[in-house]
């Protein structure tokens, strides 16, 4: 039953969320989206590569995603191996070994994760994993190169309770649907789609938009159901 959240922060010097329109994509998604997030847990719980994808689905999860530090974009020089014609360089005959392009990274990176299962037994070893400051695989924004920190940020579970309001200022990302934000001046909004579920075969079911302001600053909603999280006003989604 999905009546309790966790909460814990994620940061590091980088984070490269590749958006996935082609294989040789550059652009970075600003935030990971709901894929790359239960990704990023089961890794942690230390969970094997595609046994995770119907713990995270829709009955059995709810995530949601506070941007902490501003969005800063750089770009980065990455080389790429041809691997169709071997794994090792040594194994690739010819010129073109490798291929060079302009990536674009977020500079320091730091999100606040909200995470709620409806495997207790799943939420209490993530809860053991976070409080020790442990995990079982290293945890990292987008690539391996990308080496995350964390830290639990509740002492404790904390009790769900949905609620309704108007004129609400939410602290996290916000999906589009529904969801009718007034604009207010000195903020940068913006509006991005991202990868949410994934089936058994690694294949998107389904995509969503969502709003975000770029500094982190918190986005008022004509009305709106939400979750009090600590000080937060949250969307799980």
């Amino acid at each position: 039953m999905l009546d309790k959240v966790l909460v814990f922060d994620i940061w590091g010097d980088y984070g490269y969320f590749r958006r996935g329109y082609t294989t040789t994509s550059t652009i970075s998604y600003p935030f990971p989206s709901r894929t790359t997030i239960a990704g990023l847990i089961s890794g942690i719980l230390g969970l094997d590569r595609d046994s995770y994808y119907e713990i995270f689905n829709k009955e059995n999860s709810k995530i949601g995603l506070k941007i902490l530090n501003p969005i800063k974009k750089v770009r980065f020089n990455l080389n790429y191996i041809n691997t169709k014609e071997g794994l090792y360089l040594r194994d690739i005959k010819g010129q073109g070994k490798r291929s060079q392009v302009q990536a674009e990274f977020i500079k320091n990176p730091k999100y606040r994760i909200y995470v709620s299962l409806d495997d207790d037994n799943l939420m209490n070893e993530l809860y053991d994993l976070l409080s020790k400051h442990q995990s079982i695989y290293t945890p990292y924004l987008g690539i391996s190169e990308c080496i995350a920190n964390f830290k639990l940020n509740s002492t404790n579970f904390i009790d769900l309770y949905e609620k309704n309001g108007e004129n609400v200022h939410i602290n996290s990302i916000i999906p589009k649907v529904d969801n009718n934000i007034i604009i207010e001046p000195n903020k940068k909004y913006g509006l991005v789609k991202t990868p949410c579920f994934f089936n058994n075969q690694r294949v998107v079911q389904e995509f969503s938009e969502f709003y975000y302001e770029e500094k982190g600053e918190p986005i008022e909603l004509e009305s709106c159901k939400y979750y009090e999280i600590g000080e937060d006003n949250v969307i799980l989604f």
